[in-house]
């Protein structure tokens, strides 16, 4: 029910928006490599990047001058690998994974508005769809086997960026990256202190 509220209020900010300026629909798609930043229990565990997908829509408000208001719905997944290690030998490996919904609110900045290079930086509210965790270790040693941590629904955060876009008329093609921060910890009951971070390669098109 909350997710298709989010989806209804994304929807209406999207296509409501007074069209007093020249505004783009973007979609983009790409890989995101997360991981999740937190104390460990031991000093042989390190936290690994894991890799996703995170795809969606945005939409382009140009405010003038090169300076435009964009706000996405986005599908994201992130996680992380938590691995132990002892003398070289992996003893075992514990995989969190996170389904999101991420709405990005984002200044950008362009050289021009035509083919140009951008940056881009703003504020993110991430709403969590699931979460899980799997343990993969050995029987000699046996890890301390977590339960799946009982998550937030929300959390903030922030993101920047970058990209650049070629202006090819109707529809102009981009590839863009994004340095996505979460603020908060995510964990609502238990040990685990974990923000995640997460960096992603998006390539996508701008339809005017």
């Amino acid at each position: 029910m909350k997710t298709k509220k989010i989806v209804t209020v994304l929807f209406l900010v999207l296509t409501l928006t007074p069209q007093i300026y020249a505004n783009d629909l973007r979609a983009m798609i790409g890989p995101n490599f997360s991981t999740f930043s937190g104390p460990l229990l031991y000093p042989g565990e390190a936290w690994k990047c894991r890799t996703g997908f995170e795809g969606g829509l945005g939409y382009n408000i140009w405010l003038g001058q090169g300076l435009s208001l964009e706000i996405d719905g986005m599908f994201i997944q992130k996680g992380s690998l938590r691995e132990y290690k002892e003398q070289g030998l992996l003893y075992y490996t514990i995989h969190y994974a996170l389904n999101e919904l991420n709405f990005p609110v984002l200044l950008k900045l362009s050289v021009k508005k035509m083919s140009s290079p951008y940056v881009l930086a703003g504020g993110e509210f991430s709403y969590i769809l699931s979460s899980d965790v799997s343990v993969i270790g050995i029987e000699r040693y046996p890890p301390p086997w977590p339960e799946p941590p009982k998550t937030k629904s929300f959390y903030p955060g922030l993101v920047f960026g970058g990209g650049f876009s070629w202006d090819m008329g109707k529809i102009s093609p981009f590839v863009e990256v994004r340095l996505h921060l979460g603020l908060e910890n995510i964990v609502k009951y238990g040990s685990d202190h974990i923000k995640p971070r997460s960096i992603v390669l998006l390539l996508g098109l701008d339809y005017k």
